[in-house]
Formats: C-alpha cells, structure tokens, sequence
C-alpha cells in the first residue's frame, strides 16, 4: 500500500534537489573558470576532467561516464586532438576501439583546473571544519552507493 500524501517529506528535506542545485553552480563556476582561462567548452573541459581519472580509456567508457551523447564527446576529442591536448590510438583489448589519453599538454592543463577546482572547493567549505567536510564526504558517499542501487535495480 502506498504512503499517503500526508505522510511524504517536504519538498525542502529532499536530498537530490540539493545535491543538484550544488553540482550545478559548481560546474557553472569551473566551465566558465575553463573558458575564460583555457578556451574550453563544458565537453571538452568535462573529458579533460574524465581523462584525469580514468584514462587511458575507449570513447565507449568515457562518454558512459561522462552522460553524454557520443557524438558530443566525439566532436570535444577531436577539437581537443587538434590542440594536442588529448591523443588517440588504437585500444589494448579490441583494435577496433580507440582509446584516449592526454598529451603532456593535457596533463599540464589538468594540473590547472585541479588547483581551481581545489580553490573552488576552499569558497563553498568555508566556515567548516576538517571534521565537517569529511563527516559531509562520508554521507555523500553513502548516498551515491545507495542511489546506485536505484540504476541497478531498474
């Protein structure tokens, strides 16, 4: 049987509204950070940020991780390897996949958006303790492994 509409939360004890409001003021701040310092798009400043953690990784895995469509993450690789930022060769289990990698290039101007992003992180944590931030990493942790189930389950 189902709850009744007067047992739900309010609106305001949601979780993923919060969570989304603040993940998209952060990515508005580093995409527009991107561009103003680097000339890159939000694709091209996401891959980076992706190819940072998981590279060297086929397009196929990368545009998964990054939710996007492939056509977008193709076009970001190729403005992105005509810049000499990220490199492309053939895959290491299926020769007909490509995989990429950033350049030394790339990996310098990773470098740059960690450190803003780490300045970024500084702003928003502010007024916290170590304490607070880690009890605050901890609980968003649970919670993304708990939101997976939900993808899973489906």
């Amino acid at each position: 049987m189902s709850e009744s509409r007067t047992s739900f939360p309010h609106s305001g004890d949601l979780v993923a509204p919060h969570v989304n409001t603040l993940s998209k003021y952060l990515t508005r701040a580093a995409v527009q950070d991107a561009r103003n310092r680097f000339g890159l798009g939000r694709v091209e400043w996401q891959v980076i940020t992706l190819l940072g953690v998981f590279q060297p990784i086929s397009v196929r895995e990368l545009t998964f991780h990054a939710l996007l469509d492939p056509a977008q993450i193709s076009r970001a690789i190729k403005g992105l390897c005509e810049r000499d930022i990220v490199a492309k060769r053939q895959g290491d289990r299926d020769q007909r996949e490509v995989a990429v990698t950033l350049t030394a290039k790339g990996l310098s101007l990773h470098a740059d958006l960690t450190i803003a992003a780490i300045s970024r992180n500084k702003v928003v944590t502010e007024g916290l303790s170590v304490e607070e931030i880690r009890g605050l990493n901890a609980m968003l942790d649970r919670l993304v492994e708990r939101a997976k189930t939900l993808v899973e389950t489906e």
